[in-house]
């Protein structure tokens, strides 16, 4: 992206309108900060009842950088290459076949599983709280190297969650008896994956500068919109809700 004139990008709406801006302003290194007037929020800053009495810290700099992970990605099939990039997951899915897909994992250059499933989710530490995690998979710390592969909906039960180090490029193929499937950044599809298909993932040079409020604790945030609750738990500065 060609450089910008500004200090910060401000993304009015949930976690998904952050995305749109972590992709609009990919590599531009401009940090974003997010105000929830959506519905969970777990990368966004400032609830929106609250943009008055904090948007004039913000505009004196009182915030803190969290530098986030993201995924490249290349889909090879049979005719082309087509590249993309993620801040939350990459993933292979079904989508409108009606059967199961049969996917072939590796990591690095060592051979993890084959699943049957609805699909195959790699995931940033972001993005372990979004579908990662509706489809079971482990809460990571933002300031974890990791990646995390998660099968959605496996036809084995003993098919779960495998935490990686960040430094491996995990592969996923569509097998030859397999149906087709699609290929999905942060909820947008990018492309058809067919039988033979081979989708590569690592992490990208291009991460992500999330500002936030200097108070906000990521832990107090996970209590709070997950709906923790229990004797000793810390209570958020603002309720977020």
């Amino acid at each position: 992206m060609k450089s910008l004139e500004a200090d910060l990008v401000i993304a009015c709406g949930g976690d998904g309108t952050l995305l749109q801006a972590a992709h609009r302003f990919r590599g531009s290194g401009i940090p974003i900060l997010g105000i929830n007037i959506g519905y969970l929020g777990f990368i966004t800053s400032i609830p929106g009842n609250r943009v008055r009495q904090e948007m004039r810290r913000i505009l004196n700099g009182e915030f803190t950088i969290s530098r986030r992970t993201a995924l490249a990605l290349e889909i090879e099939g049979k005719k082309k290459l087509v590249k993309g990039w993620a801040l939350n997951d990459a993933l292979v899915v079904r989508g409108d076949n009606p059967h199961l897909i049969n996917i072939s994992a590796r990591v690095g250059d060592r051979r993890l599983t084959k699943y049957r499933c609805d699909g195959l989710i790699v995931a940033t530490p972001t993005g372990s709280t979004a579908y990662s995690l509706a489809a079971g998979g482990p809460i990571i710390s933002p300031e974890c190297n990791v990646l995390t592969i998660t099968p959605i909906c496996p036809q084995s039960l003993t098919n779960r969650s495998v935490v990686v180090n960040s430094t491996e490029m995990v592969e996923m193929s569509l097998d030859p008896t397999s149906g087709p499937g699609i290929v999905q950044v942060d909820g947008m599809t990018i492309a058809r994956a067919t039988p033979g298909s081979s989708i590569r993932v690592q992490t990208s040079p291009d991460s992500v500068p999330i500002a936030f409020l200097p108070e906000i604790n990521y832990y107090d945030v996970l209590s709070e919109k997950l709906q923790w609750r229990g004797e000793g738990l810390s209570k958020p500065k603002y309720g977020y809700s």
